[in-house]
């Protein structure tokens, strides 16, 4: 599924619904294990530390560190044709160093190893909203 400019648009099932939600109203939400407190991602039903159901959704400060990043040069969907090159970041959170999310870069100069970045939410029309990240100034 594509947006009109033939971005790429996340598809939402039951396990990862209140993720995207969350990104719609300009929040960081994961779902934290009520038995250890860990969190997880991607979102899942069960814990993958100690194997329990029981979750609830928790709101996140939208920070973290790079921790690797990519510059593509290749056009994979017709919506970025003009957008190449691009950078997407790999983020270590900060509440929890085993949980890295992948987003773009709105950055304007090469990301950095261990940079700190704050979340920073794309809407991709009425329905849909991805996560991107950007430099914290110092």
């Amino acid at each position: 599924m594509s947006d009109a400019d033939g971005l790429p648009l996340p598809h939402a099932d039951r396990d990862s619904g209140p993720f995207w939600q969350a990104l719609r109203e300009g929040e960081l939400r994961l779902p934290q294990c009520l038995a250890c407190e860990s969190l997880r991602f991607p979102p899942r039903a069960v814990c993958n530390r100690c194997a329990s159901f029981d979750t609830k959704w928790v709101a996140l400060s939208g920070r973290g560190t790079i921790a690797s990043w990519v510059r593509t040069h290749q056009v994979f969907a017709p919506g970025y044709r003009d957008k190449v090159p691009y950078w997407n970041v790999q983020v270590t959170l900060v509440e929890q160093a085993d949980i890295q999310l992948i987003g773009g870069w709105a950055g304007t100069v090469e990301p950095r190893l261990d940079q700190p970045v704050r979340a920073r939410w794309v809407a991709r029309g009425p329905e849909h909203t991805v996560l991107d990240w950007e430099p914290i100034p110092d």
